[in-house]
């Protein structure tokens, strides 16, 4: 059997698929094994898994096309190649494997020019309460695994996944990082609690354009917290370097780390080292929730979010609806925590399956029973 890992989006995606090749490999070694990449961004994803398991030594596979990217980055600045091309361009390879594993929907587009006997299995990235997780594409995978109950529920509902087609296996990414997890030095060298500012990508739902400057510019004014501005990977993606730098430049040594697109946004770095969450409707609350903390959510666009499950995180912390009334609800998170504490632990377990720990491993189980059905 021949299964490829395939990764053509953004190197964070990879986070949470490339464990369950890892486990994979382990369970499997029967199975051949490949992990195909669109670009060399990936390699610090692939560095990242090889060290957390020392035996995972997969075949490697680049899928370039060099003159279409170098025109692209002249273009927009982007450094990932356009995924549709590449997956035509490379559709002879992909018609080699029996199942190909992938952490993005664009693949669906081509699904009817793969071989009949190829699967084709999602691993979500993200497992967020907004309605971008109902996407009518999923029918088009074979077999699809889901964080936790809350996701299977909505997407059952949905019709997007149906018995027998999906596993429910937690979520991959948190396993990783916990297995991953290390002594890692505090983000700030002072005793102050350090908020994490992680405003989400989409214009429509963010709170950066409306509020962002003005948070940064209400904790420079203030010396009670530090701040980390960790926004979703993909919201500074396509901005211009000066554009980043005039960001940046807003950051204050010792109290106010700007970060518009490092590694450390995805690795858990900043989820996992701050104190209180501030962020809009981004999907890393559920990392950062991994331990229960303060959260302070913004309804940046006057969201009427009472009552609506894709605003269910925001039952998790005060709503504020501007700079002023968040800064206030900050000040009162840590008091005002043990009202929340319980009501995080039982979203936490609905969205990514409570303990994440082995979630990777499931992932792999649940693909290979899948591939091989019984008798």
């Amino acid at each position: 059997m021949r299964i490829v890992f395939l990764f053509i989006g953004e190197a964070h995606q990879a986070l949470h698929a490339l464990p369950i090749a890892a486990e994979m490999q382990a369970l499997a070694p029967d199975v051949e094994l490949e992990v195909a990449v669109a670009s060399d961004a990936h390699g610090w994803v692939l560095d990242l898994v090889r060290s957390a398991y020392p035996g995972f030594a997969p075949k490697v596979k680049k899928l370039a096309i060099p003159a279409l990217s170098a025109v692209q980055k002249r273009l927009n600045g982007a450094d990932d190649p356009p995924r549709l091309l590449t997956l035509l361009r490379h559709i002879g390879y992909l018609r080699g494997f029996d199942a190909i594993v992938v952490p993005e929907r664009t693949t669906t587009i081509v699904r009817h020019f793969l071989s009949g006997r190829t699967r084709l299995i999602f691993t979500p990235h993200g497992a967020g309460d907004k309605a971008i997780m109902l996407d009518p594409r999923d029918r088009f995978f074979d077999f699809v695994l889901v964080a936790g109950e809350k996701s299977e529920k909505r997407l059952l509902e949905a019709g997007t996944i149906t018995p027998g087609r999906y596993a429910v296996n937690g979520y991959v990414k948190l396993d990783f990082m916990q297995k991953m997890a290390r002594h890692r030095p505090p983000l700030f060298d002072n005793d102050r609690p350090t908020v994490l500012y992680a405003p989400h990508f989409r214009p429509d739902q963010s709170s950066w354009e409306t509020m962002g400057r003005d948070i940064i510019a209400a904790f420079a004014a203030q010396d009670r917290f530090n701040l980390v501005v960790a926004p979703h990977i993909r919201l500074f993606h396509r901005v211009s370097k000066a554009a980043k730098a005039k960001i940046e430049a807003m950051a204050v040594p010792g109290k106010i780390i700007v970060d518009t697109g490092s590694n450390r946004l995805v690795d858990m770095t900043y989820t996992g080292g701050a104190d209180i969450y501030l962020g809009d409707v981004s999907s890393q609350v559920y990392e950062f929730l991994a331990t229960p903390r303060p959260c302070v959510f913004l309804n940046a666009h006057g969201a009427q979010w009472q009552g609506d499950p894709n605003f269910l995180f925001w039952t998790l912390g005060e709503v504020a609806d501007t700079v002023p009334a968040a800064m206030a609800a900050i000040e009162r998170a840590g008091s005002e925590h043990p009202r929340y504490s319980a009501l995080q632990a039982q979203a936490l377990a609905l969205s990514v399956g409570g303990d994440p720990a082995g979630a990777a491993r499931r992932g792999a189980e649940a693909i290979l029973r899948y591939l091989r059905p019984a008798g």
